[in-house]
């Protein structure tokens, strides 16, 4: 058995790892907070663009949903024969070389959509760590059979970490050292699954994550007894029943001891006291799977579709925005003064990708305090296509405000209807996951006063 420190260490490790593989590129902030940020940075914008700037970012917005419009109706044409959840009428026969084809075309639209909604598909090492046979408790080991899944996929956005606090009694007692160490976290997990032998994908997304736990996801988890538990039940039965044979053989031996009949009920009721134990411990790892399974999942196959697409709209708007204004506010000093209608495009931007990508990601760290790595590619180009973005001598050029303006659609829809959009923090497991410890001991004083152990 692999010593549960050890476990901890390699997860440590591959973690890192990862996290030095895949720099997140989730920019952890909504649309409206950003175009705020934006507006009230200073001598960033000058009065005129400051009374026309929301304009701006509402058509910019209006033009990126009607590009994505015709992706989400493809997903849906795509994952209509595969579809678990479909209720109609079939009024075609799907072959399984038919329903391969739209498989495998609608894993490789969602790998596009997922890179533009800035989730990262985790590396199979990662996968095969978490799947792998582990102690999730104490006494209490779990794995998933990788072999049974023709289809097994997670893609990961955004990672935290989220500090453990002790009660104030236990922190008194409690060396720096043995201090809980804080708990990383996925923001929000998507799984693409199909069982062998199975002709229908599931889809599934859910928030708030250890990174530790995707076994928990998964519909077919084992949930085994520790072998230092299992060592301890069968050396108290073994000793049990060895007492309870000697036992007899004296009684037929007409010889009186009853030290060992002592010792069988002692060794007896250790091996039953460890079984409950270990009962209750798998009672409660089975009790925080059904509140993930209920309180983190956040939506489902066709669902999920509108809101990958919605995601990878978010992020497409927030980085062409960023875009867009870094460079439209990389001009001198003296143009300031001038109207939008004066200024060239020659003399706004001049910066290259690199080091626009580096000033973004410094601005987001100081808004955020979340390092991301920026990739501007994405929207350099659709900004290119939107016709108010160039490129001169490996130099990154936009059109003034007023110009770009007019170069996008006149009618901004989305951004309006998001009016109570907002940030918010994150759940976790402090309030309705995870039962706290007072919790635990509490129930296990009801259940001694009315005897289930």
């Amino acid at each position: 058995m692999v010593p549960a420190a050890l476990q901890k260490k390699d997860w440590q490790a591959c973690y890192h790892q990862m996290r030095m593989t895949t720099m997140e590129r989730f920019i952890p902030i909504t649309r409206r907070s950003i175009i705020r940020h934006l507006m009230q940075k200073k001598d960033f914008l000058t009065r005129e663009e400051l009374k026309v700037y929301e304009d701006f970012a509402l058509a910019l917005d209006t033009a990126i949903v009607n590009k994505y419009h015709g992706v989400l109706q493809e997903l849906k044409n795509l994952f209509d024969p595969i579809n678990p959840d479909k209720d109609t009428i079939e009024t075609r026969k799907w072959n399984p070389r038919e329903r391969q084809d739209n498989e495998f075309w609608l894993l490789q639209r969602l790998e596009d959509i997922m890179e533009k909604a800035n989730f990262h598909e985790l590396p199979e090492d990662v996968v095969n760590k978490a799947l792998e046979e582990h102690e999730v408790s104490d006494g209490v080991r779990v794995s998933v059979d990788k072999n049974k899944y023709d289809i097994l996929k997670f893609w990961a956005l955004g990672r935290e970490k989220i500090t453990v606090s002790l009660p104030w009694y236990k922190a008194l007692f409690t060396k720096k050292e043995n201090m809980p160490k804080p708990k990383l976290y996925y923001k929000r997990v998507v799984i693409a699954l199909r069982f062998k032998r199975d002709q229908k994908l599931m889809l599934k997304s859910f928030k708030e994550i250890p990174v530790n736990a995707l076994e928990m996801m998964l519909p077919d988890g084992k949930i085994k007894i520790s072998k230092m538990d299992k060592g301890i039940i069968a050396t108290s039965v073994s000793i049990a029943v060895m007492g309870i044979v000697a036992k007899i053989v004296t009684l037929l031996a007409s010889m009186n001891v009853d030290w060992m009949l002592i010792l069988s009920g002692v060794t007896g009721l250790a091996a039953v006291q460890s079984w409950t134990i270990y009962k209750n411990k798998r009672n409660r790892y089975l009790a925080d799977l059904s509140r993930l399974l209920y309180f983190k999942n956040v939506a489902n196959n066709r669902g999920l579709l509108a809101l990958l697409v919605d995601r990878a709209e978010d992020e497409s708007f927030k980085e062409a925005l960023l875009v867009y204004t870094f460079l439209l506010a990389n001009r001198p000093s003296t143009m300031y003064d001038k109207r939008s209608i004066e200024m060239s495009p020659a003399e706004l931007g001049g910066l290259t990708a690199v080091q626009l990508e580096g000033r973004i990601e410094k601005w987001v760290y100081q808004v955020t305090g979340t390092e991301v790595e920026v990739e501007s590619l994405e929207a350099i180009n659709l900004l290119k296509k939107f016709g108010i973005l160039c490129e001169i001598d490996n130099k990154l050029h936009v059109l003034p405000l007023m110009a770009a303006l007019h170069n996008l659609p006149q009618q901004p829809q989305s951004v309006v209807a998001r009016t109570t959009e907002s940030d918010i923090f994150e759940g976790y497991d402090r309030d309705v996951f995870m039962e706290t410890e007072e919790q635990y001991q509490e129930e296990e004083k009801v259940q001694k006063r009315i005897g289930w152990f």
